[in-house]
């Protein structure tokens, strides 16, 4: 698991498992996102399960599942209610890092200039030049 800062409050990263979530309780993380469909691939645990450890931790888990070629406005309007009613620090997972720094960029292009925002996620390792111009 690797940590990727978007902004102070919004942090991504690749697939994490089950013993990823005390460490991200560690950290403070109040809040995990998941934005990775179950079974995308073999042996990858399931959202399900996932939920079940951070809850136990004290940590809230929103499952959004987002195919990252088809991600629609419906995806971007949902995932921005999420984030601004979800406890921050808000930890965000996909396989890798990629749906989770989409997903946060398209729902701030009414915020944000697009350059701040194409600076923010490629300081923490996203080339989002192509989806946001």
């Amino acid at each position: 698991m690797k940590l990727n800062k978007i902004i102070e409050n919004y942090v991504v990263s690749d697939q994490i498992q089950s013993d990823d979530i005390a460490s991200l309780k560690q950290y403070g993380f109040q809040t995990i996102f998941c934005n990775r469909p179950d079974l995308e691939e073999p042996n990858q645990p399931s959202a399900a399960d996932l939920q079940k450890t951070a809850e136990s931790l004290g940590i809230k888990f929103i499952h959004q599942p987002v195919v990252g070629n088809a991600i629609s406005q419906k995806d971007v309007a949902d995932f921005k209610s999420h984030y601004v009613n979800a406890q921050k620090p808000i930890f965000a997972y996909c396989r890798t890092g990629t749906r989770s720094s989409m997903l946060w960029a398209l729902a701030e292009t009414s915020d944000r200039p697009s350059k701040e925002i194409l600076e923010l996620t490629a300081s923490a390792g996203y080339d989002l030049s192509s989806l946001i111009g």
